[in-house]
């Protein structure tokens, strides 16, 4: 692992901006009142902040209100950026969140988003009927202050100041059970059907709400991460934790995904770590619509 704040920053190393610049989605963690939240966003990075639009009933705005620390990740293949960054919601119908330096920005922002998410933003407009789409959105704007780059479990690099404390449990994998997706759609079910999913784990530690890259191993309930990414982030090994896996497309009526949520127990072994959810709650949706079960696996 190198450390790169003599470089420059992260906006000055190629391998940052090339990923930042191919990936389609921004997954974005943050903390509510019944734990981590992970949920995705198309976005797009203007200097050292990252933008996305989002509706402002959505829970990912109203965490932010109460809580301004975030964590992200945005993943191409193997290679992923995690970070933490202070949010901000900006309203631009009553001008909450903007400030006097930002206010000129706002339409340059907006227009590199719409060039980047053409698609989505046409997508959305095409499969929500209503006149007062522009009216329901919110742009969440995210200060980046560290950033690591992920190669599998390996930490490449990183920027800023992160944790660095080595909090994990060491050894075998703990005991998990399989999750309970019977209240889970078929079409949604199936983004987990293959035994093997790529879900991203929703985390608390010392630095803030993580989002980490992970493989969901339904036969046994059991995720595996980057233990050299927690060690990092100075994760814990018992937090409130959640597995998010997700399918978008650029209609917004193709947009699926499920959400785990419960208490996480991880174990840490090399730079791998296993992670196993006590199931409390999960959360699916299509589209615009959603809902919640409470109840813990079979």
């Amino acid at each position: 692992m190198t450390r790169a704040e003599a470089t420059g920053g992260w906006r000055d190393d190629h391998r940052v901006i090339e990923l930042l610049d191919e990936a389609d989605l921004l997954h974005v963690a943050v903390t509510t009142r019944r734990g981590v939240h992970v949920t995705p966003a198309v976005f797009e990075r203007e200097g050292r902040r990252l933008w996305f639009v989002t509706p402002r009933r959505s829970v990912k705005a109203k965490a932010i209100r109460r809580h301004r620390l975030v964590g992200g990740l945005v993943q191409v293949g193997d290679r992923a950026l995690m970070f933490n960054g202070r949010a901000r919601v900006v309203d631009p119908l009553t001008g909450r969140g903007i400030s006097l330096g930002r206010v000129f920005d706002l339409p340059f922002a907006g227009l590199g988003y719409l060039g980047r998410n053409h698609k989505h933003a046409v997508g959305t407009v095409r499969d929500h009927k209503a006149p007062t789409l522009p009216l329901s959105r919110v742009i969440v704007s995210i200060d980046v202050a560290r950033i690591a780059l992920l190669e599998g479990h390996r930490v490449a690099a990183t920027w800023g100041r992160w944790e660095r404390l080595d909090l994990l449990i060491h050894g075998s994998p703990p005991e998990a059970c399989p999750p309970d997706l019977e209240s889970v759609p078929p079409s949604v079910r199936r983004l987990v059907s293959n035994g093997d999913a790529a879900v991203v784990l929703g985390w608390q530690s010392t630095s803030g709400p993580l989002a980490l890259p992970g493989r969901w191993r339904l036969d046994t309930g059991l995720v595996e991460t980057s233990g050299a990414a927690m060690v990092l982030a100075g994760a814990g090994s018992a937090s409130a934790a959640c597995i998010t896996a997700e399918r978008s497309g650029h209609r917004l009526k193709t947009k699926r995904g499920l959400l785990l949520a419960g208490l996480g127990r991880a174990r840490r072994d090399g730079e791998t770590a296993h992670v196993a959810i006590d199931q409390e709650r999960i959360t699916w949706w299509e589209g615009e619509a959603s809902r919640t079960v409470a109840g813990a696996p079979s």
